[in-house]
């Protein structure tokens, strides 16, 4: 009989089991997984991933979805600190042991329905940790970074520098050896890689192998981090994060360019620019003091999210999408946690509340947007960036000082005439008579609608123009005014009236005046009564006037909300009467341009936005839908003016003044005004003198208006770049049930969880001070996350696996005190990127073979104690990027527009648009630059890229699973890219001074594997040449073919035989796995 062995310890908790009640008889198997346990258990490395995996789910943070009103993931020292009532494992002690060993399913836990099973390992576990105490603790990722002192390790002479002690440590601790270092070859090419993501030139591999001196590998490194490449190999890393995309996803997919945010993050690495300034200006460059074109261009990291631009979407339920968005990268980005969890329900493993989650938003939600990708030709929906060069700069400030100094003699003209003005003030009726004369002048439409004459038994109306010869107004489905003869029409749900083309076609350079009559049959919400522009959708590009709760609004906008002036009246129109509207504007772009008067009285209004810098004039292009001109009634996503009257519209291709306006609406205005002295009588006479009669004053500002015409011809065809712009009063945020844009719940504030760090009452609340929460030293994930990233990033994987999830459901640290440790020495170095990589690259752990050894097989297969070397497959752009180098295809330009590589014919040809992008692969020397470049479509991303494991990026993602398929190895030998590249790189060969076959096959072997040919792989390669040879010689044509892949032209004078056969074996290389492994 076999004798089973176990501690004192062990005994007393067994006897405890047995004594508490519980009736069940202790397995033998359960006995031997107690003796396997460590003397003592720990809550965070032992029990959390239990409960986290296995109970959580109903005895966690959710709230909503807990059963039995009990949580395990806390203690009652925590329960202490909330106003909640719940039970914990305390409460439930003597419970335990029972409902784990039951194999009643009405007792045991988990319950049957919940498909989770703990094994016996995992119920020992349990009650171990519960017999010593069953102590707490809060989750290592959110427990505050400690400061430890290096560890004394066994004395061999590895250690170089602080990281090692920690690994060597551990390696101590269960009697493992650390790797031999790995040759130099192999060093420089795997330095290469990680930092630059690219191969090292043969001379640099020389280079460095002859030199003996001890700081050789130091030069290397700084040499490397100083390598404009270096800059594009961190930005490739951040594009998954930042999810970024040259198109905006969902059906249409719509194209945008976003490159110049890409070239920004290359300039900011290479430039060093420290994290903590990294990802400030990325989350709020916009809200730093003068913060300059640099800094806001960062802001669109927080654009880069999809987008939806189809006819049929509600925007508010969109906005709420890109909000939610940005909140989840934010939390995934920077605090390594899973806020997805949190949209629609408190999370069920992490303690972070669908409270908290909108709190995080709210920082987010004060972006003036209305949902939908506004686009039509050079429009970007805002807020945006007008992307200018330095010589744009140069050209538009010379033209705003010349529109000052012209303002300025507009204002000394005033003074210098104002003896003109009493002249002609003082001849009072001689004045109105002027007014009155003049008061048609600039009068270009006059539609009174006395009379709609139907056409035919249609529903569609004719009614005729005041001026002579101009074409008549069509109307369809007017009410008529049967209760008011010849009072104009009534406005139906279908009712729209349209202007003969070209009437009251201004853009926001041209001086104009509306004047109309209108009627409210009720208090009406937000209706569009008339506009002379594009749908919403498209920014409501042109002018448009609005009722509001009868409050009158009039947009004057390039792609509203942002490059838009907007006004809107204090005060509502009367309810069944008529109001006599006249809109003014004069022309310079301003807010304070745009007036409204009801009943010939200047209106009180708020004003909304000062910034209209393009032209508003409709643009025929594919993605718009022709234009309809000035016309009343409903547009896309805009209700009609129901129930609403239509009278008497005047259009002006001047401003008027109010007192030509007064007079409009009352021809006994000047019998009035004659009596008495006024002084706004004065003031409104001479308004009208100096903008209609003194000749000066109008000259000097027709040469304004053509100043600022100059100006919008110079700003239009500048490009724009989507970034982040708060509005001026935050909107408010609520809850969402369920995630659901319309089941508002609760309303919250800027704030961030406490569990993780309580938000500073002295910080602003706004996405500045989240940045400044965020790089709080005493913020416990900020710096753990981003180092756990580098040491990803060198090593394949973090010092936690799970570098998407630093919460309960992750991975914990393979060398917590070390993470640690990075984490101080990070931010003790001011957030310093470059010298955290020297850090973790001049380890002797770093510098370690990385070769198979035998003993490490079954004890560390994935390498988790760091007694090997890094050996992890290249990225996708790796690969190709290597390709493109060896073969002297690359063209190393840095930074630019996104370009266009092979990619399979008629791969974007499955949209169903009429407008829908065709793939044309580039021709020039844009097909060959380097990966990271590549158009990203989101409905169709490179092929090539995604059968390497590249995410899709439609949203934040922070790490790259690794697959091996035969599609990678299809993709390696059949791809143009790659088969171009082996034909190239045999021309080479072939032309290169060595002569015989031996030497040419090594320093091929040499370029692309890394490392010197052996005798036995030298052989292999001879025989696959020849055999290749023999085949081509018999099918030259063959041959012909395969080596006319490609658009660079093939050297003719070569013979085509030897160069088939060499660049066959030179692709068989690049298909190797030691070819796209960084070892």
């Amino acid at each position: 009989m076999r004798q089973l062995l176990f501690t004192k310890t062990e005994c007393f908790l067994l006897i405890a089991i047995l004594v508490s009640g519980c009736m069940n008889t202790i397995p033998k198997e359960m006995v031997n997984e107690i003796s396997k346990l460590p003397d003592k258990i720990d809550y965070n490395y032992h029990v959390k991933p239990i409960l986290s995996d296995k109970c959580f789910v109903c005895h966690g943070p959710d709230a909503k979805n807990r059963k039995a009103n009990l949580r395990l993931d806390f203690n009652e020292k925590f329960l202490k600190e909330t106003d909640q009532k719940f039970q914990t494992l305390n409460d439930v002690k003597s419970e335990i042991p029972n409902r784990l060993l039951s194999q009643d399913p009405d007792t045991r836990m988990p319950p049957p329905e919940s498909h989770l099973n703990l094994s016996d390992q995992e119920i020992a576990t349990i009650l171990k940790w519960m017999d010593q105490g069953g102590e707490y603790k809060p989750h290592w990722s959110l427990i505050s970074l400690s400061k430890y002192p290096l560890p004394k390790t066994i004395e061999d002479g590895w250690i170089e520098n602080e990281i090692d002690y920690f690994v060597k440590k551990k390696l101590d601790e269960v009697n493992i050896s650390p790797s031999i270092k790995a040759e130099k070859e192999t060093l420089i090419r795997r330095l290469s890689f990680t930092l630059t993501g690219l191969p090292p030139e043969m001379n640099e591999i020389d280079s460095f192998l002859a030199d003996e001196s001890t700081n050789a590998y130091e030069k290397l490194i700084d040499r490397l981090l100083l390598s404009p490449h270096y800059g594009e190999r961190m930005a490739s890393e951040w594009m998954d994060v930042a999810r970024y995309a040259d198109s905006d996803g969902y059906l249409d997919d719509k194209h945008r360019d976003f490159s110049p945010w890409r070239d920004w993050v290359i300039n900011s690495f290479n430039e060093n620019l420290s994290y903590e300034k990294f990802v400030t200006y990325q989350l709020a460059g916009d809200l730093i003091p003068k913060a300059n074109q640099s800094k806001k261009i960062a802001t669109a990291f927080n654009r880069l999210h999809k987008k939806n631009s189809e006819a049929g979407i509600i925007f508010e339920e969109y906005r709420t999408e890109y909000v939610a968005d940005r909140t989840i990268t934010f939390g995934k980005a920077f605090l390594g946690m899973t806020m997805e969890c949190a949209r629609c329900h408190d999370h069920k493993y992490d303690p972070i509340t669908q409270k908290n989650f909108y709190e995080i938003s709210s920082f987010f939600n004060n972006t003036n947007e209305i949902g939908h990708a506004g686009y039509g030709p050079g429009q970007v929906a805002g807020p945006s960036l007008l992307l200018t060069n330095d010589e744009q700069e140069t050209l538009i400030d010379y033209i705003k000082n010349d529109l000052k100094s012209q303002n300025e003699k507009i204002v000394q003209n005033l003074s210098l005439n104002e003896q003109a003005f009493e002249n002609w003030y003082t001849e009072k009726k001689l004045a109105i008579q002027q007014i009155k004369k003049n008061i048609n002048r600039g009068l270009v439409a006059h539609y009174p609608f006395n009379e709609l004459v139907p056409k035919g038994k249609t529903k569609t109306f004719y009614s005729s123009s005041l001026i002579p010869g101009q074409k008549s107004a069509t109307l369809y489905e007017p009410i008529i005014n049967k209760s008011q003869p010849q009072k104009g029409f009534l406005i139906g749900e279908y009712t729209q009236m349209k202007l003969p083309d070209k009437l009251g076609w201004f853009d926001q350079t041209d001086p104009f005046t509306l004047s109309f009559s209108i009627y409210a049959d009720h208090k009406d919400r937000e209706s569009i009564v008339f506009g002379h522009c594009e749908q919403i959708r498209l920014g409501l590009k042109g002018y448009s006037f609005f009722i509001n709760d009868n409050k009158l609004k009039f947009i004057i906008a390039r792609s509203w909300p942002q490059n838009a002036i907007e006004i809107e009246t204090l005060q509502p129109i009367s309810i069944k009467k008529w109001s006599q509207i006249t809109i003014t504007y004069d022309g310079k772009g301003s807010v304070g341009g745009i007036q409204i008067y009801i009943n010939g009285k200047k209106a009180a209004v708020e004003r909304k936005g000062d910034e209209l810098y393009k032209s508003i004039l409709f643009e025929p292009d594919i993605h718009t839908y022709g234009f309809e001109g000035f016309k009343i009634g409903s547009s896309h996503k805009l209700k009609a003016f129901d129930g609403g009257g239509f009278d008497d519209l005047k259009i002006y291709n001047r401003e008027l003044t109010a007192i030509e306006v007064a007079y409009q609406n009352d021809f006994n205005l000047f019998n009035q005004l004659s009596v008495g002295e006024l002084s706004k009588e004065r003031l409104l006479f001479k308004d009208y003198f100096f903008k209609n009669i003194e000749p000066t004053n109008k000259a000097l500002n027709d040469e304004y208006l053509n100043l600022r015409k100059k100006l919008t011809r110079i700003i239009d065809p500048i490009p724009e770049l989507m970034i982040m712009g708060d509005m001026k009063s935050p909107r408010p945020t609520y809850v969402l049930n369920r995630g659901l844009y319309n089941e508002i719940g609760e309303e919250v504030f800027p704030n961030t969880p406490e569990v993780i760090l309580e938000f500073d009452k002295q910080l602003p609340k706004n996405r500045l001070g989240l940045s400044k929460w965020l790089f709080d030293r005493r913020n416990p994930l900020t710096a753990r996350v981003f180092v756990n990233r580098i040491w990803q990033m060198h090593f394949g994987k973090g010092l936690t696996s799970s570098s998407d999830d630093f919460g309960n459901q992750g991975r914990l640290p393979s060398h917590p005190k070390l993470l640690d440790w990075l984490s101080n020495y990070f931010m003790d170095n001011g957030w310093d990127i470059k010298k955290l990589h020297k850090k973790i690259l001049s380890s002797a752990t770093f510098k370690q073979a990385s070769k198979r050894r035998e003993d490490l097989v079954n004890i560390d297969p994935e390498n988790y104690l760091l007694a090997k070397g890094p050996s992890h497959r290249m990225s996708a752009e790796m690969i190709r990027d290597n390709a493109l180098k060896v073969s002297g295809l690359l063209v190393p330009k840095i930074g630019g527009k996104s370009v266009y590589p092979y990619q399979p014919s008629g791969l974007w040809d499955l949209s169903d648009k009429s407008w829908r992008y065709r793939y044309q692969h580039d021709k020039d020397e844009n097909l060959y630059r380097r990966s990271l470049y590549t158009f990203w479509k989101r409905s169709a991303p490179p092929p090539s890229m995604l059968i390497f494991d590249t995410p899709n990026r439609d949203l934040c993602s922070v790490k790259r699973t690794l697959t091996s398929s035969p599609l990678q190895a299809l993709l390696l030998l059949n791809d143009p890219q790659f088969i171009e590249a082996a034909r190239v790189m045999a021309e080479n060969s072939i032309l290169s001074k060595e002569k015989s076959i031996d030497k040419k096959l090594s320093t091929l072997f040499r370029k692309i594997i890394g490392r010197t040919i052996r005798v036995g792989e030298l052989e292999i390669l001879l025989r696959f040449y020849n055999e290749e040879k023999e085949k081509f010689s018999k099918n030259q044509s063959k041959a012909l073919a395969y080596l006319k892949t490609g658009e660079k032209p093939m050297n003719s004078k070569i013979e085509v035989v030897n160069m088939a056969a060499l660049a066959t074996v030179i692709s068989g290389m690049m298909n190797t796995a030691e070819a796209i492994t960084i070892n």
